[in-house]
């Protein structure tokens, strides 16, 4: 996690997970945020730098189509929250952090959040799971439901490599659109990225009718945020990353644009 605002928006959320309306001064916060933030923004005054990173955090989920979970009186130091669920989303989160032992549950919370973002069918199928645990009961899973080949997994295959299915609703199997979610209970890593999607990618030339890599999209969500410094260093991913912000539920409809 590179920018300090981000550093910010978790120690608010995490205060917010126990107290309902807690009032939040410098104090309150960790040194290192506070002079981190202070730096981010140049400003020497707290309250000031406190000010631009609530701004810039509103302008980060505004893009998303979406809003803050939470408003800030810097005035008064009262912090009110908006969206509970979001913000124990978010606390819980990071509390798991590059736990490997959390990595299911922090794969479980992001196909709950992207149930608040997307239509369509959402299968969370990562191992381990409690349904088809067995490589040959998910194998006929896979070929049943969405078309893959009765030789999907090969070797000592799991899950495909495969932790998120989802298809948006556009088409009929074995033509419909199919997207790979990919989870990394862990911060952004472009590397780690690139293995994750690489064996999902393989998964899915074995499907009957849409094997051609070109045919699907790759996501990978991070347990970390994703911001400007983020997207320069992807920019050559043959996946999307995503981070916690990306998983904050949508507050705008789809709009359509007639050039």
């Amino acid at each position: 996690m590179n920018n300090p605002v981000f550093e910010l928006f978790e120690e608010i959320c995490t205060d917010l997970a126990d107290k309902d309306e807690p009032v939040l001064i410098d104090d309150d916060f960790s040194p290192l945020t506070v002079e981190g933030v202070k730096k981010w923004a140049k400003e020497a005054v707290t309250t000031e730098a406190l000010a631009k990173a609530l701004e810039y955090l509103k302008l980060h989920f505004e893009v998303r189509g979406s809003v803050l979970p939470f408003t800030y009186d810097l005035a008064t130091g009262r912090v009110t929250a908006t969206n509970r669920e979001y913000i124990d989303f978010v606390a819980s989160a990071q509390e798991q952090r590059s736990l490997s032992k959390e990595s299911e549950k922090f794969e479980v919370a992001t196909s709950l959040r992207l149930e608040t973002r997307l239509t369509g069918l959402i299968h969370r199928v990562g191992s381990p799971r409690k349904k088809h645990k067995r490589r040959k009961e998910f194998a006929k899973y896979l070929k049943n439901e969405f078309s893959f080949v009765e030789r999907v997994l090969i070797g000592n295959d799991k899950d495909g490599g495969f932790d998120i299915l989802w298809f948006p609703p556009l088409g009929a199997f074995p033509f419909r659109a199919m997207v790979s979610i990919q989870c990394k209970n862990a911060p952004y890593n472009r590397d780690e990225g690139f293995k994750s999607v690489g064996r999902a990618k393989q998964s899915f030339q074995r499907h009957s009718h849409a094997s051609s890599e070109e045919c699907h999209l790759h996501c990978v969500v991070y347990n970390d945020y994703v911001d400007e410094s983020t997207l320069e260093h992807a920019r050559e991913a043959c996946f999307v990353p995503l981070g916690l912000s990306d998983l904050a539920p949508l507050t705008k409809a789809v709009s359509v644009l007639q050039l």
